[in-house]
Formats: C-alpha cells, sequence, structure tokens
C-alpha cells in the first residue's frame, strides 16, 4: 500500500522556511501597485459581470475591458483610442475570451506569445468554449489557464476569486515589461 498524506489547512505563521528556496531567491516581484487585469470581450454583460465580481474579490486591482483583439494590441502599444498610459496601464494578468470580432482569441493568443514584449503576460483564456480543440489549441499557443465562463454569477464570482488568488496571492507575476 502506498504511502499517503493528508494536506490539511494551516495559518500562513505556521509555514516553514522552504529548503528548496536559497536566499539568492528570496527577492521575487510581488506589485506594489495596483495589478491591472485587462479582459478582452465583445460582450459587455460579461465584462460587467466581471469588473462586478473583481470588486468583491479583489480590492486591489484596476479593471480595464476592450472589445475585441485589434483594441488590446492597440491597448498594448498605446495607439488609437488607447495612447494615454494612464488610461492604458500595462496589464499583469490578460482574460481572453476566444470567439472576438475581428481578431480572435486564437489569433491574440498566438501574438503575445510570439511577441517578446508581451509573452510573459500571463494570459487565462476566459470562455464559454468546452471544446476539448479549443482547450488544446490554447494551451499549445502558450496559454497560461483555460476556464470556463460561469452561467450564473455566484459561480462567476467564486471563479475569479480563484483566479485572483491563484495569480495575485499564490504565483509570483514577472515583473511589468514595457515595449
Amino acid at each position: 500500500m502506498p504511502d499517503t498524506f493528508q494536506c490539511s489547512p494551516g495559518s500562513s505563521g505556521d509555514r516553514k522556511p522552504s529548503p528548496f528556496r536559497s536566499s539568492s531567491q528570496e527577492k521575487v516581484y510581488k506589485p506594489a501597485h495596483k495589478v491591472v487585469l485587462v479582459m478582452v470581450d465583445d460582450d459587455e454583460d460579461d465584462c460587467i459581470l466581471v469588473k462586478a465580481a473583481l470588486k468583491d474579490a479583489c480590492f486591489n486591482c484596476t479593471f480595464r475591458c476592450v472589445q475585441d483583439g485589434l483594441q488590446i494590441m492597440d491597448y498594448l502599444k498605446h495607439a488609437g483610442n488607447y495612447q494615454d498610459p494612464r488610461s492604458a496601464p500595462f496589464p499583469d494578468l490578460i482574460l481572453l475570451d476566444l470567439n472576438l470580432p475581428r481578431m480572435n482569441g486564437r489569433e491574440v493568443l498566438a501574438r503575445l506569445k510570439t511577441n517578446p514584449h508581451y509573452r510573459s503576460i500571463p494570459v487565462i483564456v476566459l470562455t464559454t468554449s468546452t471544446n476539448i480543440e479549443d482547450v488544446k489549441i490554447c494551451y499549445d499557443l502558450g496559454a497560461n489557464s483555460y476556464i470556463i465562463k460561469e452561467a450564473h454569477f455566484d459561480g462567476l464570482v467564486t471563479s475569479i476569486r480563484t483566479l485572483k488568488d491563484y495569480w495575485l496571492d499564490v504565483a509570483t507575476l514577472p515583473p511589468k515589461g514595457q515595449p
């Protein structure tokens, strides 16, 4: 019979120093600024729902929503309607829908992950597609996560809270890079 163990929740004060971390690895990037999440979704209702869910889940977040793939590229380049860097702060995370007009989410993902200025930005696909081929393609293109949108607000809030807990509290984000 194999050895088993059970993970149990403990307070962070119960944690012992990791034997895997050297003192030179102690300095990691934890954003001192408001974390910027940019959502790429043509459904205004989805943007409103995610914004409301983030308001409930993330007090230190700045949220922006753009409508399609061309707009996110303009946003990142500070071009077109996004020339003012204050209104288009560089994202820490991108939430990306797949079914977008003008440039779909797969095309956006391919452009982001092949561009040295943007490839380190975590991209979380947030879509209604349950198609396993979409999941495979997105991970092949470099998606950092694939989340199926919840149909009900409570489920969406739970998903966004989990996303926030992992990406902003557990994971270490890459340092901000500007083109």
